[in-house]
This record gives structure tokens, C-alpha cells and sequence, in this order.
């Protein structure tokens, strides 16, 4: 069938399996080492806490109690960076 893309084009943002340029270990990917370490450092334990609340609570509105509880978190953790050890 002439609609159907083959599964090496498809895997390519373009769809042309020919244009696409591979990644080496030297190349900067969008969303590469610095911005995962980032995410990791800043966000994901937080989110990973926040998720597995929600999926234990299996609330109504999971997103808005999401979004509750990493406002309260951060909250908490900038409380915590401001406090000053006595």
C-alpha cells in the first residue's frame, strides 16, 4: 500500500529516513545532559512523590491535586533554602 510509511522513516522527524542525521556522543541533543540533570536535581523527586499520592488517592481531579501539592512542596523547600542555621 503506497499510504503506509515504512518503520525507519517513521522513527524520523521529518519522515525521511534519508535526511536524517544521526546523534554521536559528541553532538549537544535539545534536552540533553544539562537539562535532564536539571530536571533530576530540581523537579523529578518531587513530581515521582507528587504522582504516586495521586495514583494512591485516585482523585476526581488528579491534576488539580497535583498541581496543589508540588505548589505546596515548593513551598517547602524554598522555606527551607531561607532559613538560616542558628
Amino acid at each position: 500500500m503506497a499510504d503506509e510509511i515504512p518503520d525507519s522513516a517513521a522513527n524520523t522527524p521529518g519522515g525521511d529516513s534519508a535526511a536524517a542525521t544521526p546523534i554521536t556522543n559528541t553532538q549537544v541533543r535539545p534536552g540533553g545532559a544539562p537539562a535532564r540533570v536539571y530536571m533530576n536535581e530540581k523537579i523529578v523527586p518531587y513530581l515521582l512523590e507528587g504522582m504516586k499520592s495521586v495514583t494512591k488517592e485516585q482523585p476526581a481531579n488528579p491534576l488539580r491535586v497535583l498541581g496543589e501539592f508540588l505548589i505546596q512542596k515548593s513551598m517547602e523547600v524554598e522555606q527551607g533554602a531561607t532559613k538560616t542555621p542558628e
